[in-house]
């Protein structure tokens, strides 16, 4: 196999990529499907995968291999409460990361997404307008408003609170700045029980598991951050897209749909796909089969990113099957037209 999928760009600054994930099958095979769209499309910099996991998680653990990883301490339990909140493992990773990790102390710009992520093309700074004192991000809408009583009882500065989530473009001195505040206001939101219900979150469940993207937001506004807010560059399968903009970012957190076929993340919690041979997700329609679909242009180029979403993931899979089984070229081919399954995999292989 060539080296056209594990060679990063060099970049005009020193970037960096992080993303967090836990010991489990479920964070596995996103990682491999992040990790090949990274590489397919040419993200600058270095990558480094935030590993999350309990000591007994890591002892049966098989998947260190799937990308570049720093061990992270597992914070999901709390240790004075009991109260089991893994999301709040985000900050706390990258707070390890700064304080722990040589590649933080050699870079000027950091990107931060989540696993549940397929990049389609490179974000960087000086692409997306990032500044030192202005990171770039898109807007979390299931947020509530940054003036209600939370925002006023957890931040002194709710002027500069913005609703954002998903990706993050952000200068190394202003995470270093933001980061243990970020850490601080979850576990401080978190404890907020009596701010949980929807009309003050947003959180349909009312469960408090937002409360790391409302500890970003207020971590921010405590250091005076504000954001340029890109409602372009993420995108749900799903979604309609804005005309004439086409996204970086295929965020497929929520289920999607084409015809009769879809895929739900939530439903592949314990899916071992990764460590099985020669296993894929059930692959979606062919492009050409929209077209019979809808002619409404907004529904067919929506229809075609969740194609797009799904065969990326795909093709990840198979790469790394290639990778760890030692399958050959035309075992690869054969194992696509049994599936029916149709990307322009063979042009990377």
């Amino acid at each position: 196999m060539g080296n056209q999928l594990q060679d990063m760009p060099k970049a005009p600054w020193r970037m960096h990529t992080l993303f967090l994930v836990e010991c489990r099958d479920y964070f596995d095979w996103q990682t491999v499907g992040l990790m090949h769209s990274l590489r397919k499309r040419g993200q600058p910099g270095s990558v480094t995968r935030l590993l999350s996991c309990t000591d007994r998680d890591m002892r049966v653990y098989k998947g260190r291999d799937l990308a570049p990883t720093l061990d992270v301490p597992s914070l999901s339990k709390h240790p004075v409460t009991g109260d089991w909140y893994p999301a709040i493992n985000k900050p706390a990773g990258v707070v390890h990361w700064l304080n722990h990790s040589d590649d933080a102390k050699n870079v000027d710009w950091v990107v931060i997404l989540d696993a549940d992520m397929i990049m389609r093309r490179p974000i960087t700074p000086w692409d997306v307008g990032a500044e030192k004192g202005k990171p770039v991000s898109a807007s979390y809408g299931y947020l509530v408003r940054c003036d209600n009583e939370l925002v006023k009882i957890h931040t002194s500065h709710p002027e500069f609170c913005d609703k954002v989530g998903g990706f993050i473009v952000m200068h190394i001195d202003d995470l270093r700045a933001m980061a243990p505040l970020w850490l601080s206001q979850t576990e401080e939101v978190r404890a907020d029980k009596d701010h949980w219900a929807r009309k003050y979150t947003g959180d349909i469940y009312s469960s408090g598991w937002i409360s790391e993207m409302y500890g970003y937001s207020f971590g921010a506004a405590e250091v005076g951050l504000r954001h340029k807010i890109n409602d372009h560059l993420m995108i749900y399968p799903g979604y309609i897209l804005a005309p004439g903009k086409e996204p970086s970012v295929l965020h497929y957190g929520l289920r999607f749909n084409v015809s009769s076929w879809n895929f739900d993340k939530a439903e592949h919690l314990n899916n071992g796909i990764v460590h099985q041979c020669n296993k894929l997700f059930p692959p979606p329609p062919y492009p050409e089969q929209v077209e019979t679909m809808t002619k409404k242009e907004g529904v067919h180029r929506a229809l075609l990113l969740s194609i797009e979403c799904m065969n990326t993931l795909n093709e990840g899979l198979v790469l790394h099957h290639a990778q760890r089984d030692g399958m050959h070229l035309h075992s690869l081919h054969s194992l696509l037209v049994s599936l029916s399954y149709d990307c322009d995999l063979l042009l990377y292989v």
